[in-house]
């Protein structure tokens, strides 16, 4: 059942964040909620689910995305696996444990992309600003996702 609203949450997600307008105040910005889900996944599930998920993740943000198809999966990944090893020494329910895990996870993705289209400065600026933007979306969704499995349960 976990995994069903796993699958269901990443398809949801991957359409919510394809069809969102993006932020021209922010420099032409797009919320992102699949750097969150990884983020949420890895500090929740065991290391192959978050890593599984971290890959089905990132195949869907790859599909709808301009970049080569298989750089957010990696970056993801690799993301999802040093999370899901240090979650014991951090308690995932901390607001700053679950914004630095989702700034880690944005910003290693768009870090990927740089490495493909090129380093510039305003590159270097939009990653620190989707990487801000995606820690305080991972929080939201945390709690969002913390009270639905907890309303599903009971």
């Amino acid at each position: 059942m976990s995994f069903l609203i796993f699958t269901i949450s990443t398809l949801l997600l991957a359409t919510i964040q394809a069809d969102l307008p993006t932020l021209g105040w922010l420099g032409g910005l797009r919320v992102e909620f699949l750097p969150a889900l990884v983020a949420y996944g890895a500090l929740t599930l065991p290391r192959g689910g978050a890593l599984l998920l971290a890959l089905c993740v990132g195949f869907a943000q790859d599909s709808l995305s301009a970049a080569p198809f298989g750089i957010s999966a990696l970056s993801y990944g690799i993301t999802a696996t040093i999370l899901s090893s240090v979650r014991e020494t951090f308690d995932r329910d901390l607001p700053w444990v679950q914004m630095s895990a989702g700034a880690l996870t944005s910003a290693a993705a768009s870090f990927a992309a740089l490495c493909v289209i090129g380093f510039s400065i305003g590159g270097l600026v939009k990653l620190s600003l989707l990487a801000g933007l995606s820690a305080v979306v991972t929080v939201v969704l945390s709690l969002a996702t913390d009270y639905w499995l907890r309303v599903t349960h009971e």
